[in-house]
């Protein structure tokens, strides 16, 4: 019952510092139109991602080792004592940590996505103008203020 209490804690300590390293991309994304930050954010969340992905393969070895398909299961098989009563708690902050985790992810992928946006529309801004005539050679004819070529071309 120790390990499963083990289990439990250190899920739940990686959970909180995901939590904490996906704040920080984050707000990285929010105040840094540019970008900068955002690597060393994203950096620093994956050694965390990693021990989470150790830690659930130790806890389906665990699992399998005991004939459960889920923790909850196996808390809900052992007998009513004090240790069972700690593993349900820790189970509840889990899952108010997981669904924590799960819109702190939406969002921030939802950010993610309006910046490719925001870049994506700045790209086609940059490929889609064209040159006005401002510069053109004394005495060309004007084509309606548009010269054909576009302004970011490397020949303007």
């Amino acid at each position: 019952m120790n390990e499963v209490i083990k289990l439990l804690r250190t899920q739940l300590m990686l959970s909180t510092e995901c939590l904490e390293k996906l704040q920080a991309i984050k707000t990285a994304l929010k105040e840094n139109s540019a970008g900068k930050g955002v690597t060393e954010a994203v950096q620093a969340i994956e050694p965390t991602l990693t021990k989470i992905g150790q830690l659930e393969k130790i806890t389906r070895e665990f699992l399998e080792k005991t004939g459960k398909k889920r923790m909850t299961a196996y808390a809900a098989s052992m007998p009513d004592s004090v240790e069972r009563d700690a593993v349900m708690r820790l189970l509840s902050r889990i899952q108010g940590l997981d669904e924590r985790l799960q819109r702190e992810l939406a969002s921030t992928q939802a950010l993610l996505k309006r910046s490719k946006e925001f870049v994506d529309f700045h790209i086609n801004v940059m490929t889609q103008t064209a040159a006005n005539d401002t510069y053109a050679p004394p005495g060309a004819p004007e084509v309606e203020n548009r010269r054909g070529i576009k302004m970011f071309d490397a020949n303007v």
